[in-house]
């Protein structure tokens, strides 16, 4: 299996979309946050519009309200655009247990700004350059903030001697962090790397701030990398039920490595509010 890398430069709109709204049918594989990223809308406001919908439970055929002109392209919404450089992990495919390839890869955000609506596109293609399998896939979390690293993965039927390359489609500045978002303190007490070197176990505390509102969801991102800083595997712990402000709650998360063996594993986290606290 041959990788291949594609340009990181994205493209961010400054985007000025109309209040009028219009309605977008939800397909197969579609999230909240792919639909927002596809009108250029936040995430906040797609949810401002559909206070009813369950952010992480999604049906195809749903109707959901997207706050802008009707059919037009979103192209016509962007008046200029801001590159940011992205480094984007060159990625690998992986045998996985049953059948089948799980291909991963990785986006360093090396700008001054946290990120958010991230979409990256994974491809298989024969060695000819045919396209066998594509897939949009989106991140664990949904900031991307300055200086860190967020894992994306995709998984394809067996496709023997294909090569795989990936590309970032679409990413956006996030506005009004501190006011949407709450950073969890996280304190790991616990380490065990296990399996020959495949699997890493941590386990602590998670505090969500004093302010933080209910309902929320609250995540942990486990990120593995191998000796080459390389992300080889993550997993996500969500705090069921949400949180309750200045909560203190133990978490244990055990990650595996896809391919090489892991040397370190990093940990992000996340706290937001969910539609009904979205005005």
């Amino acid at each position: 299996m041959a990788a291949t890398f594609e340009p990181t430069q994205s493209a961010t709109p400054e985007l000025r979309p109309s209040p009028t709204p219009f309605k977008h049918v939800v397909e197969e594989t579609e999230t909240l946050l792919y639909i927002a990223g596809l009108y250029g809308v936040s995430l906040d406001m797609l949810l401002a519009v559909n206070p009813e919908v369950n952010p992480t439970v999604l049906r195809i055929g749903q109707e959901l309200l997207i706050p802008g002109p009707e059919g037009e392209p979103i192209a016509s919404l962007i008046p200029t655009t801001t590159p940011i450089p992205l480094a984007l992990q060159p990625p690998a495919c992986y045998q996985r247990p049953s059948a089948g390839l799980s291909c991963l890869t990785a986006v360093t955000n090396p700008s001054a700004q946290d990120l958010e609506n991230l979409v990256v596109e994974i491809r298989l293609r024969t060695r000819s350059g045919d396209v066998l399998h594509t897939a949009q896939v989106f991140p664990p979390l949904n900031l991307l903030p300055s200086g860190e690293t967020m894992p994306v993965a995709a998984a394809f039927p067996e496709a023997e001697g294909s090569e795989v390359s990936a590309r970032v489609i679409g990413v956006m500045p996030a506005n009004e962090v501190e006011a949407r978002y709450r950073r969890p303190e996280v304190l790991r007490s616990a380490d065990s790397l296990q399996g020959g070197g495949r699997s890493w176990l941590t386990s602590g505390t998670i505090e969500v701030p004093a302010d933080v509102p209910v309902p929320n969801r609250t995540l942990l991102l486990a990120t593995a990398f191998d000796d080459a800083d390389r992300v080889v595997g993550y997993a996500v712990w969500e705090a069921e039920p949400p949180m309750q402000a200045g909560e203190v709650r133990t978490f244990t998360l055990r990650v595996f490595s896809l391919g090489p063996p892991i040397a370190r594993v990093e940990i992000l986290s996340e706290s937001y509010a969910l539609a009904s606290n979205t005005e």
